[in-house]
């Protein structure tokens, strides 16, 4: 008797666990560019405001033609509500690329950006360069499109 009312516990279980959880989520997509022009690789990450109670973090990588479409915890969209959100892209010198990433831009990235340790960690740019951007951006109960240009002058390093 008790091995059959830990079977019905057990599919009940697994019945109600295979459906979404957590808060209502809406479609947010765009595409993100750096001075007009379509940025590929970059992270987009939305972080939910103080004043967004229900909100999570969500984000992508945006693809070939600077799109993108936010994911929270998995789940394709966000909680409406206020948000920062930040773009970063690591521009990497293929030739500092680690050989096992060659045909992996995303983690050749990663690999020829590690934690720098030292003196002088943090100074050196042979590496890479950085593009960042923070937006402030409130998404409403519908959902939407949100697009981002990340603006740098020709100075910046």
């Amino acid at each position: 008797m008790m091995r059959r009312h830990l079977t019905v516990a057990a599919i009940t279980a697994l019945a109600f666990g295979c459906g979404e959880s957590g808060p209502k989520l809406v479609r947010v997509a765009g595409v993100v560019t750096h001075n007009g022009k379509p940025l590929e690789g970059a992270v987009i990450s939305f972080h939910p405001d103080p004043s967004n109670k229900t909100g999570k973090p969500g984000e992508d990588v945006t693809g070939p033609d600077g799109n993108y479409m936010a994911n929270t915890n998995g789940r394709s969209g966000l909680v409406p509500g206020k948000y920062h959100v930040e773009v970063t892209k690591l521009s990497v010198d293929a030739s500092k690329a680690s050989e096992a990433f060659k045909e992996d831009p995303f983690m050749a990235q990663l690999s020829s950006s590690g934690p720098e340790v030292g003196k002088d960690a943090g100074k050196s740019k042979s590496a890479g360069s950085k593009i960042e951007g923070s937006f402030e951006r409130e998404i409403p109960p519908e959902g939407g499109e949100q697009d981002f240009d990340v603006k740098t002058s020709s100075s910046a390093k």
